[in-house]
C-alpha cells in the first residue's frame, strides 16, 4: 500500500490533493466537486490505463510551471503504478483533464495557474483522486 505522505513529501512543488470517497450517484460534477475541483465533468478526457500512468508519472516527475525535476522519473514511475495498483480494477475509468504526458492544453479545475491529475473511478462507487497544482 502507497503512502500519500511519501509522495507529498517527495513532490517537493506545488500542491497534491490525494483523496478517496464513495459516490453512487454516477454523477461525475458530483464527484468533483466533492474533491474540491470545479464541477465541470465536460472538462475531463477519458485515458486508457497505460495513459493514465503516462499522465501520473509525467506529473510526479516534473513541475507543471517551470518543467523543474520534483523526484527522479524512476521515483516517479513507481508511485505512479502504485497508485494504479492500489486503486484501479480491471473495469476502472481514468480521468484527466488534458494529457500531462504529452503537454497538450488543459481545461483548468481549480483556480490555480496549473492544475492536472487522474481520478479513478471504480464500478462499485469508489473514486480516487490525486490532483497537482502549481502556480507561474
Amino acid at each position: 500500500m502507497i503512502d500519500p505522505l511519501k509522495i507529498i513529501q517527495a513532490r517537493k512543488y506545488g500542491e497534491v490533493r490525494y483523496a478517496v470517497i464513495s459516490d453512487t450517484s454516477g454523477k461525475l460534477n458530483q464527484v468533483l466537486k466533492k474533491f474540491g475541483l470545479e464541477p465541470d465533468a465536460d472538462s475531463l478526457i477519458e485515458h486508457d490505463r497505460d495513459s493514465a500512468s503516462l499522465i501520473l508519472r509525467a506529473l510526479l516527475w516534473k513541475d507543471m510551471a517551470y518543467d523543474d525535476e520534483c523526484m527522479p522519473v524512476t521515483q516517479a514511475e513507481y508511485f505512479a503504478e502504485q497508485v494504479l495498483l492500489q486503486f484501479s480494477e480491471p473495469a476502472s475509468r481514468y480521468f484527466s483533464n488534458g494529457n500531462w504526458a504529452n503537454k497538450e492544453s488543459w481545461n483548468p479545475l481549480t483556480e490555480s495557474t496549473f492544475d492536472g491529475g487522474i481520478i479513478i473511478s471504480n464500478p462499485t462507487g469508489q473514486y480516487f483522486c490525486i490532483w497537482f497544482q502549481d502556480e507561474d
